[in-house]
């Protein structure tokens, strides 16, 4: 599992999306910057608190120019009734074999009780291609500042490489 750092390239990927088509998000950036946010499951007690907060802070994401997805190994037909129930803007990506989530280091490492399951992570990148912002739970239950994450999206938005 890698983990990637500030100004490393994100690697390239497709995955179905919940707007019915597949998201690739070399393609996607073509249009700007996309902020990949990792979670840990749909219909949680724990995400659905989190993503509803997240919700509240779309506009502030979006007005800065940033897209975002939510994405995790839940199927894409879970994903589209927790997008329906969230009442949520952006698309969610059903990473089938974890495969992606396991590419961006994702994934819970050996030796934690929820090992193998997807972390809460934010990943900023930018029309470059290159990560701008990342902000990593220290274990899944770890609830991010959204004042930080907006203000991280913002500096990583200014950065120059």
């Amino acid at each position: 599992m890698a983990k990637f750092e500030i100004g490393d390239v994100a690697p390239d990927f497709t995955l179905p999306s919940t707007n019915g088509g597949e998201f690739n998000l070399y393609s996607e950036l073509e249009d700007g910057p996309v902020l990949v946010n990792f979670y840990v499951g749909d219909f949680g007690i724990n995400c659905y608190n989190y993503l509803v907060k997240f919700i509240e802070r779309y506009s502030e994401i979006t007005g800065v120019g940033v897209r975002i997805v939510g994405i995790n190994p839940d199927s894409a037909d879970s994903h589209k009734k927790w997008k329906e129930r969230l009442g949520a803007s952006f698309d969610f990506l059903f990473d089938e074999g974890k495969k992606v989530s396991t590419e961006y280091g994702a994934i819970v490492g050996p030796g934690h009780m929820v090992s193998g399951f997807t972390n809460r992570e934010f990943y900023l990148v930018g029309k470059d291609k290159r990560i701008r912002y990342i902000w990593r739970a220290d274990i899944p239950k770890t609830l991010p500042d959204f004042d930080e994450v907006l203000e991280g999206v913002k500096k990583g938005l200014a950065l120059q490489f």
